[in-house]
């Protein structure tokens, strides 16, 4: 039913259009960005999360020094995994116009990390290559082009991306990942035999009949692979779960993780809107007082004028919710997309319809300024018809009949009064500019915060070198104990058919110096090191485990096991079942000298009580001391057993070559795998 209200709505966005068209930009503007940006994530995050069955990504990969036995790839087949070769060459890629860089070249795949085409085609021919789109968009090369890839010139058949690749770690252990001078390929079988006589990474992906394995379940069959792999004749040197496997999950992980800081500034904007209606509404109710008044004596219901003064935010609301969403979903999409693409080898980007991003964007944005806003206009309305016509709304309330000292004095209590009448106003200006200068703080701070973050990391490092080993690696050795383990390194890595082929003189030779390995010790460096280096290493062990943080979710932790008495950590209380947190932990989970905090492992599902004894570091430190001793006998080690160095010196280290599985295959050590870690956290490392 039409009334003389209604007619009153242009009138009145006539006279206050500067401001509603301002909050109407305002909101416009926010919701395009975040629309923008959730329908672009949300559609990123359906592609990711669909990947493993789209393209039958792998469940784990294990890495050998030369290629499997096939009886080896047999065991663990019988363990109910499929097993695919995953061979690559880590080979030049040289162009003219452009600085060298590295690509790691795999054959076609197919029933396992199958590659997606952005453009062209799968290789087909010895003279065909297909490389992976972002690092393709960073060198410029594009379908058609000549590449020349270790030594040969191979034309560029199709741009594609590998789900195993998704982020470009050159090394699963790399802090950061490299879109600028590596990349992947994909070539047919004639063209990688042509790759022959570089070195190859004898690499092997395993698929889980049972995908829907829980992760301690399927560490626990990831350790029976490492098992079967070794007792026959494998020479393990890696084995990485999806999980821990950054190339699968990083680009995940990020795009889910950036949604939240999306989320939070789109409703600091959206609550700072909604505090300035409620000040234009409170406005026009003051000066239109009288006029309210009237109609409250003339029979209109509070609800009625309430309704009316909501009209107009409620369509300046819903035009800027309409119109942000259209632009967000035509115009800021293909920005916000470029943001992880640009970024991430993902597969052909779909967009999705989300909406969860349409309730966010949407939905509880403008629930929300409706509420406030109405909430707003409900506490200005409870003044009776009499106080409307009078102008007497501010006096609503104890506080404009509060009775106010003499001995103030008139200014001041005049100045208290007219403080006391406005309160609300106040307090609503209050709220809106303190919610402002929040969002003004995180942009201002954004860099502060990471510049402080960086120096805390940089104060918190204790040496200038920090090796994370496989397995432990005795630098300390004998020139015999060096070439003896150099001898058994040699034996292990050379194919069957090439060990026939050597000269048996040769290699009874290198038999022998093999044997010469004690049964049950830790290999040893081959590369020498001068006595001061070895002198000032020390060694350490390290862990990952994970505990509750006082908000919401898990933190990832790094357990340390040092010596007592270190001379790099030689401020931490440790020993005799001591634990040192560091401070910044102990903020974020809310760990205190003497109160047991439970830790965990999402790989196995263990759980250890730690009782922390002191504080350590600054507030950027997320880790756990205890003593060698202590991680040992907690983690169920052996005595001897370490996993890093720390150093101010350069140790020459071949670290990576080194594993137990190898000692067994050459020499009859049957406990020798059973002196590695028996925490499983060793396969994340």
């Amino acid at each position: 039913m039409a009334t003389p209200l209604v007619r009153r709505l242009p009138r009145e966005l006539r006279h206050n259009f500067g401001r509603y068209l301002g909050i109407f930009l305002l909101m416009t503007i926010s919701i395009t960005l975040v629309s923008g940006f959730l329908a672009a994530a949300s559609s990123i995050e359906r592609i990711t999360g669909g990947m493993r069955d789209a393209y039958a990504v792998e469940d784990g990969r294990f890495t050998t020094s030369r290629e499997a036995p096939a009886e080896a790839l047999a065991a663990v087949e019988d363990l109910g995994a499929s097993v695919h070769e995953n061979f690559s060459y880590d080979l030049p890629l040289e162009r003219d116009d452009a600085p060298s860089a590295t690509v790691r070249v795999h054959l076609n795949r197919n029933g396992f990390n199958e590659a997606a085409y952005a453009q062209g085609e799968a290789p087909q021919g010895a003279d065909e290559i297909a490389l992976d789109r972002t690092f393709a968009e960073h060198a410029r090369i594009e379908t058609g082009d000549t590449v020349r890839v270790g030594g040969r010139d191979l034309t560029v058949s199709g741009i594609m991306t590998l789900p195993d690749y998704a982020a470009l770690f050159e090394k699963n252990s790399d802090f950061v990942m490299n879109t600028l001078t590596f990349g992947t390929a994909v070539v047919d079988r004639a063209a990688f035999a042509s790759f022959e006589g570089a070195s190859v990474s004898h690499v092997y992906s395993f698929l889980f009949d049972d995908r829907a394995l829980p992760l301690p379940e399927r560490i626990d069959a990831e350790q029976d692979i490492a098992d079967a792999l070794a007792s026959h004749g494998a020479l393990l040197t890696d084995l990485v779960d999806a999980a821990s496997n950054q190339g699968i999950t990083y680009a995940a992980e990020d795009v889910a993780g950036d949604q939240v800081t999306w989320e939070t500034m789109l409703f600091l904007l959206i609550v700072i809107m909604a505090f300035v209606f409620v000040v234009l509404t409170s406005a026009a109710i003051d000066e239109e007082s009288a006029v309210i008044g009237t109609l409250l004596a003339s029979g209109y219901r509070k609800r009625e004028l309430i309704a009316h003064y909501l009209a107009l935010p409620c369509l300046v609301g819903l035009a800027a919710a309409v119109a942000g969403n259209v632009l967000g979903y035509t115009v800021m999409v293909d920005p916000m997309k470029g943001l992880y693409y640009n970024s991430y080898s993902l597969p052909p980007y779909v967009a999705a319809w989300s909406w969860r991003a349409f309730g966010l964007t949407t939905v509880i944005p403008f629930l929300l300024l409706m509420a406030i806003t109405s909430v707003g206009l409900a506490r200005k309305m409870r003044c009776t018809p009499l106080m409307f016509l009078r102008r007497e709304t501010a006096k609503a309330g104890m506080r404009a009949t509060l009775k106010l000292p003499e001995r103030l004095g008139f200014s001041a209590r005049f100045r208290l009064r007219v403080f006391l009448r406005n309160l609300s106003h106040f307090t609503t200006l209050f709220v809106g500019i303190a919610f402002a200068s929040m969002l003004l703080l995180f942009g201002l701070c954004m860099m502060p915060t990471i510049e402080h973050y960086a120096d805390s990391l940089r104060n918190d490092l204790v040496a200038e070198h920090q090796y994370l080993l496989k397995a432990p690696l005795e630098i300390d050795a004998t020139d015999d104990e060096r070439e003896a383990f150099a001898a058994a390194t040699a034996l292990a890595a050379t194919e069957q058919s090439q060990l026939e082929a050597m000269d048996p003189i040769e290699l009874a030779a290198l038999a022998q110096k093999a044997s010469t390995v004690q049964e049950g010790a830790h290999p040893v460096n081959v590369k020498s090191n001068d006595r001061s280096v070895i002198e000032q290493a020390e060694k350490f062990a390290a862990g990952r485990l994970e505990t509750a943080r006082l908000a919401q979710g898990n933190e990832e932790v790094v357990v340390y096991g040092i010596a007592e008495g270190s001379r790099y950590w030689n401020d931490v209380d440790v020993g005799e079942g001591k634990v040192a947190v560091g401070r910044g932990l102990a903020q974020k989970c809310g760990l205190k000298p003497g109160e047991p905090q439970t830790f965990s492992n999402k790989f196995d599902g263990a759980a250890y009580e730690l009782t922390p004894s002191s504080l350590w570091g600054s507030s950027s430190c997320m880790a756990v001391f205890l003593s060698i001793e202590d991680f040992n006998e907690l983690f169920g080690n052996d005595a001897g057993y370490f996993n890093g160095y720390v150093s101010n010196d350069t140790c020459r280290t071949k670290a990576s070559t080194w594993t137990n599985a190898i000692w067994q295959a050459i020499l009859p050590l049957p406990t020798w795998t059973r002196s590695a870690p028996r925490c499983k956290t060793r396969w994340a490392m």
